[in-house]
């Protein structure tokens, strides 16, 4: 009842349910979900990180409140003031050539002012550039979640400076499609789960969008199908009326 009290957007972690809490995902945004089959690279970053107690890990989830037991075993809503919110704006990318080294970054990772990425999955992106993966990070630099729906995210972003974002959302590749007012943004992969952003100084409106292709292939066809039929039955009865005049 406490945390439903807050109407803000978070996580909730429990302790003793790990990512297997139905209750917690019935009630709350757990970070594992309501469904027992669980992304892969979501269960090994509980495997080598939460289940560790990485602290910064659950910041960068975004974990607002953590439920535990006490002495007695009564359940204790406890509330995370370090949770890193549902983006911010980093100083520094740490390249690293491998998943695991990836996972192994994590170990001691600042994520509020770091974010680590596989330099391997984006040798294309910083081709040509004189990227160095530093950005000067202005302290009233912001950027706010204003909308918030399953299949639809979006923020305002106000920066003097140029600058990388992290969003505290899984990365997908297959269907969410990012923009920064308006303009396609490419989505990168970093913190081995979550989404990172380049973003231009200024004020920016910038959008998640989940639009995979199956379902624009899926009601192509079914958009043509019901034409087919609709024509089917149009030229049947045309014909059939043709039948009874010449009759």
């Amino acid at each position: 009842q406490r945390i439903l009290a807050d109407t803000t957007y978070f996580r909730v972690f429990e302790v003793e349910g790990g990512m297997s809490s139905a209750r917690t995902s019935f009630f709350h945004k757990s970070i594992g979900g309501y469904h027992a089959a669980k992304p892969r690279r979501m269960q090994q970053l509980f495997d080598y990180q939460i289940a560790k107690n990485n602290v910064r890990v659950l910041n960068m989830l975004n974990v607002k409140y953590i439920i535990q037991s006490d002495e007695n075993g009564q359940k204790l809503a406890l509330q995370n003031p370090a949770a890193n919110g549902n983006a911010w704006f980093v100083e520094k990318i740490k390249f690293v050539n491998s998943a695991n080294e990836e996972m192994k970054a994590l170990d001691s990772l600042d994520t509020k002012n770091e974010v680590v990425m596989n330099e391997r999955n984006y040798v294309d992106y910083f081709k040509g550039t004189k990227f160095n993966g530093e950005f000067k990070k202005d302290s009233l630099a912001s950027i706010q979640l204003v909308s918030y729906k399953p299949n639809q995210l979006k923020y305002v972003s106000n920066n003097s400076n140029e600058g990388f974002a992290v969003f505290s959302e899984m990365y997908y590749q297959n269907g969410w499609k990012a923009t920064i007012d308006g303009k396609d943004a490419e989505i990168l992969n970093v913190n081995y789960v979550l989404r990172g952003l380049q973003i231009p100084a200024g004020k920016h409106t910038i959008e998640f969008k989940f639009e995979p292709e199956v379902i624009k292939t899926g009601s192509t066809i079914a958009l043509m199908s019901s034409i087919g039929m609709f024509l089917l039955i149009g030229a049947g009865v045309y014909f059939e009326r043709k039948k009874k005049i010449q009759d």
